[in-house]
């Protein structure tokens, strides 16, 4: 199944990828395709400015495309800075234990739906366990050097995409950008 492979750059900051979350993992379930996750450092912690007017704009749009999808929305505790490298660093200790998806779509609802403060270990505690993971395994996860490497190198590669923003997905080559082209990607797997 090699190059029946899905790359999927999320990153715990962004709306959009919590929308896109259970839509792309779900892709591996509906086709012969693997689904990498690859989450990346926020673009803010990159040092590029996101103006209020686009944030204000994002918020208003994600609101209408939660309802949408059903996924709940609004009490938002923002990650940016530790509770976004946290995410990271146990998102890749789940892509070793094979929980990622379920991680994956557990600290994103949190910060987005409930207002769960991942920063802190109490609230990460919570998200880890609901996904199954051991809480223990995760605390040595936030302080791995290799993990946190894994973290720069999917950063870089998105990078190297030219991409800034995500969700990016890719396949064969192909780029898909925003949580409202999987139907696009969707239609390219269909054929094969």
């Amino acid at each position: 199944m090699s190059d029946r492979r899905v790359e999927f750059f999320f990153s715990f900051r962004s709306p959009y990828s919590y929308l896109a979350a259970p839509r792309a993992f779900a892709l591996a379930d509906r086709h012969d395709v693997e689904v990498v996750y690859r989450g990346v450092v926020p673009m803010v912690m990159r040092g590029q400015s996101v103006p209020r007017s686009k944030s204000l704009h994002t918020l208003r749009d994600v609101a209408r495309e939660a309802d949408r999808l059903g996924m709940p929305f609004g009490r938002i505790h923002d990650p940016v800075g530790e509770g976004a490298l946290r995410c990271l660093a146990v998102g890749e200790h789940a892509v070793d234990v094979g929980r990622e998806r379920a991680f994956v779509e557990e600290a994103s609802r949190a910060i987005w739906g409930e207002a769960v403060e991942v920063a802190r270990d109490r609230g990460l505690r919570t998200v880890c366990e609901r996904a199954g993971l051991e809480w223990g395994a995760c605390r040595a996860a936030l302080s791995d050097p290799a993990l946190r490497a894994r973290v720069e190198a999917n950063t870089d590669a998105l990078a190297a995409l030219g991409q800034w923003g995500v969700p990016v997905f890719t396949y064969r080559g192909e780029r898909f950008w925003g949580q409202d082209r999987i139907e696009d990607l969707e239609v390219v797997l269909r054929a094969g």
